[in-house]
C-alpha cells in the first residue's frame, strides 16, 4: 500500500528584505514536513484548495490572518497579511472538513483552523509572565521562547505527550479569542493563552507551540504528528 498523501500548503510570502518572522516561518515549514514524513507519510506542497488524492491536511506556521477575516481590529499590528495565502489556507480547511479529511494545525495553522470554524483571535498579545513571542539572538536573527502548557486530562496530545504538562517552544504574538465552532480547548499556558485544540468527533488537532523547534525533546516534537498520523490512517482505513 502507498503511503498517504499530505497536502501542506505553499508558503506564498518571500522572506528576502521581510520581518525575520517571516524568513523563521518559510524555514522552519520543511522542518514541519520533516516531521510529517518521519511517521511514514507523503507530503506535497499544494498551491490550490483541491484535496483529490489526499488523506490529510498540515497547515504550516506563518504570518498573521487578516483581521477583517474574524471581524477583527484592522488597525492592530499584524505582520505579512498576505490576501492570497489567507485565501489557500482557509479554502483548504474548508475542503478538508467538507471532506472529513485528518487536519493538523501548528501555530499560524491553529489560529487558521479557529478562524475557518467562525472563531475569533487575539490580534496581538499583551504582556504577561509568559513569554509568548520570539526573542532577538545574537546573530540578530530570531530564538524560540520556552514556557510550560498544561494538557487536558482525556485529550488525544496528552496520550501521546506522556505527561500533563509539557514545556513547549513558542513564537506567536496572537492567540485564539473566541473557540471556533466544535473546537474544544486542550492545552492551556499559565496566563490562559489557549495552547492546543481538538475536535472531540472530528479529526482535527492544532497546536500553537512549535513542536519542530530544534531544541524539542524527540518524543514531544513528535507527539502531535503521530496523533495525526493515527488519525489519517484511521480515516483511510
Amino acid at each position: 500500500m502507498t503511503a498517504p498523501r499530505i497536502a501542506m500548503p505553499a508558503r506564498l510570502s518571500a522572506a528576502d528584505g521581510a520581518d525575520a518572522r517571516v524568513g523563521l516561518a518559510n524555514a522552519i515549514f520543511h522542518d514541519v514536513a520533516a516531521l510529517v514524513r518521519a511517521q511514514g507519510l507523503e507530503v506535497v506542497v499544494v498551491h490550490d484548495p483541491s484535496l483529490d488524492g489526499f488523506d490529510g491536511l498540515v497547515l504550516p506556521g506563518g504570518g498573521d490572518v487578516d483581521p477583517a477575516r474574524y471581524g477583527g481590529d484592522t488597525s492592530a499590528p499584524c505582520y505579512d497579511v498576505n490576501p492570497a495565502q489567507d485565501a489557500l489556507d482557509l479554502a483548504i480547511v474548508d475542503e478538508a472538513m467538507r471532506r472529513g479529511i485528518p487536519v493538523l494545525g501548528v501555530c499560524r495553522g491553529l489560529q487558521v483552523l479557529n478562524v475557518a470554524c467562525g472563531g475569533s483571535l487575539v490580534e496581538h498579545l499583551p504582556h504577561t509572565d509568559v513569554r509568548h513571542t520570539p526573542l532577538k539572538a545574537d546573530d540578530d536573527g530570531l530564538r524560540w521562547a520556552w514556557h510550560p502548557v498544561d494538557l487536558a486530562a482525556g485529550s488525544r496530545l496528552v496520550a501521546h505527550a506522556g505527561a500533563s504538562a509539557i514545556e513547549v517552544a513558542s513564537g506567536h504574538h496572537q492567540a485564539v479569542r473566541r473557540v471556533g465552532d466544535g473546537l474544544v480547548v486542550t492545552a492551556t499556558a499559565a496566563d490562559g493563552v489557549i495552547e492546543a485544540v481538538e475536535h472531540p468527533t472530528a479529526p482535527v488537532l492544532a497546536v500553537q507551540w512549535h513542536p519542530e523547534a530544534k531544541d524539542t525533546p524527540p518524543a514531544l516534537a513528535a507527539a502531535p504528528f503521530a496523533v495525526f498520523a493515527a488519525l489519517v490512517r484511521e480515516a483511510r482505513a
